[in-house]
């Protein structure tokens, strides 16, 4: 297991390993994507708010070069 956060308190870090440890493989797996994902759709998210003049299509285009160094092609 990981080590707990230091925002977390030790009950609440308890209960979470005992979900994880009652939840199966692929359960676990659905769980971390489905993080993934709240995770990428909040960093957007950021970056419309702080670009508001940037498409969609650019926003992700700036995730992807951040996250991956990976420069996408954008229509202007």
């Amino acid at each position: 297991m990981t080590s707990r956060p230091l925002d977390t308190s030790p009950a609440s870090w308890a209960i979470y390993e005992c979900a994880l440890d009652r939840m199966g493989g692929p359960a676990r797996v659905r769980v971390a994507m489905e993080l993934s994902e709240a995770a990428r759709e909040i960093r957007l998210a950021g970056i419309m708010a702080r670009h508001p003049e940037l498409s969609r299509r650019q926003v992700v285009a700036r995730l992807v070069a951040d996250e991956y160094r990976v420069e996408l092609p954008v229509p202007e």
